[in-house]
């Protein structure tokens, strides 16, 4: 009976272990495509005017109109605040010489690679900041990296959210 059970169900067990593994281990977000599909962006003065107001802002302070109560200490905030700083600053580098998503999406992932804490709030806050960004340079959308970097797969293609 159970090799029965096996023979039937094995073809589909293991894809399915596979990518279970690979979401919970993290390597789905380390083989996850930035560069399709691309797109050129159009990168103009106010675009960058857009992302140095975002890079000049106060970022993981308590928004209680967001429910975020803030990063947990100073260091913390500063961190995490430098992180996203960082990304912007080298968007604001290479964009006009490279506008491309695929280019946006490599800086992104290479910030969440190395960003540390293991806080969901300010994981979160991140996610919210980088979707801000790819707002402000008329990205259409992230092909699911922050949902496979925060939780290890592309849950917005199971519940059709962007």
């Amino acid at each position: 009976m159970i090799a029965i059970f096996l023979k039937t169900l094995g073809p589909i067990l293991l894809p399915v272990s596979v990518v279970v593994v690979a979401g919970l281990t993290g390597l789905t977000f380390y083989m996850w495509p930035t560069t399709f599909p691309d797109h050129t962006l159009r990168i103009i003065p106010e675009i960058i005017a857009e992302l140095r107001s975002l890079q000049a802002e106060r970022k993981f302070s308590p928004d209680p109109a967001h429910f975020y109560p803030g990063a947990p200490n100073e260091a913390q905030r500063l961190s995490a605040q430098v992180a996203v700083d960082m990304v912007i600053q080298s968007l604001l580098i290479q964009l006009p010489l490279n506008p491309h998503r695929s280019m946006g999406l490599d800086s992104f992932k290479a910030m969440l690679a190395n960003f540390s804490t293991q806080e969901s709030e300010e994981r979160d806050r991140v996610l919210i900041y980088l979707e801000r960004t790819m707002e402000i340079m008329g990205a259409q959308e992230s092909s699911e990296r922050p949902n496979v970097w925060r939780f290890g797969f592309p849950y917005g293609w199971i519940f059709g959210h962007k």
